[in-house]
């Protein structure tokens, strides 16, 4: 039987990874590449040490597609990057290989074989305000059994998207839907027993949560919805930068209304032991304390 010239390809490709693999030791090892060029704002090519070259699709991340908004220049970001550049990649073994999406190699990608926040393409782009978090359905038993490779390095990217989402950065200035609101969601962790919401003040002035403002999800259920009000008296304010973590999941359990000092740049509040946040597909809404609609999170994007 005569091999098709892709399956040659890529038992040719698993040959060298794994090579390179058993070299380097563990599995999870970073493997060594040569970044060419972006085909987009999450998409690379890289070249093995062999020459052998490979689409890569960063994982945990999703940027806008070239005929989207901010699309051209998440690319021309990513490119700039990338491009000539001493790359070091982390893939995800699986039983017949390695994980791929839509043909593409899924990795995590960094720019010295530290793992870091500064070497996190993924985390630079993020905090560019080019591309957004975006960990489709993360299931809570394989990250509990090990296989934590879709959120393995979330809080790098998450630190990026609050620092973008505060500064109205790129696509969070040009694009979104909500860009004159200062009490906005930056960023939700749907996953573990400590879900959290992440919410900036990125306006001038304080904000007191103690007022009647709103978040829920989209399941329209009664207890998904949180009232600030109802457990916060007075004032609570959150300074102007400040960050609000609202947690739900069992790590609220029997916590619910407890909060750390208001007035801190950074709060977090324990809202219920129940969990909130649909993994695999969600959306968060924040209304103000006149009800209007300020704000909305999706995920997962729906961008390409």
């Amino acid at each position: 039987m005569i091999m098709s010239k892709k399956v040659l390809l890529s038992i040719l490709l698993f040959v060298v990874l794994a090579y390179s693999l058993i070299l380097n030791g563990r599995t999870s090892d970073l493997l060594p590449v040569q970044g060419i060029r972006a085909k987009d704002g999450d998409t690379i090519v890289v070249a093995f040490s062999d020459g052998t070259r490979e689409q890569v699709r960063y994982a945990s991340i999703n940027a806008p597609g070239l005929d989207q908004c901010f699309g051209e220049e998440a690319r021309d970001y990513n490119e700039a990057l990338i491009k000539g550049k001493d790359l070091w990649i982390e893939l995800h073994p699986i039983d017949d290989g390695y994980e791929r999406a839509q043909d593409r190699l899924l990795a995590h990608v960094f720019l010295s074989p530290e793992r870091t926040q500064t070497s996190s393409v993924s985390a630079l782009m993020v905090a560019a305000g080019m591309p957004r978090l975006d960990v489709f359905n993360p299931s809570d038993t394989a990250i509990r059994n090990g296989d934590d490779f879709s959120v393995r390095y979330a809080d790098f990217i998450i630190s990026g998207q609050i620092e973008a989402a505060s500064a109205r950065r790129g696509w969070w200035g040009e694009c979104d839907n909500y860009t004159e609101p200062d009490l906005i969601i930056a960023a939700i962790r749907q996953w573990s027993d400590d879900e959290i919401v992440y919410i900036v003040n990125r306006g001038s002035e304080s904000v007191n949560l103690a007022a009647e403002w709103k978040l829920q999800d989209a399941s329209g259920s009664e207890r998904n919805v949180l009232d600030f009000g109802d457990y916060l008296i007075g004032k609570c304010l959150l300074p102007p930068g400040g960050l609000l973590r609202i947690h739900s999941g069992s790590i609220a359990t029997s916590r619910g209304g407890e909060h750390t000092t208001c007035g801190e740049s950074e709060v977090d509040f324990y809202w219920t032991g129940h969990k909130i946040w649909d993994q695999d597909k969600d959306t968060a809404w924040l209304y103000d304390p006149a009800g209007e609609l300020i704000d909305d999170y999706v995920y997962p994007l729906d961008w390409d």
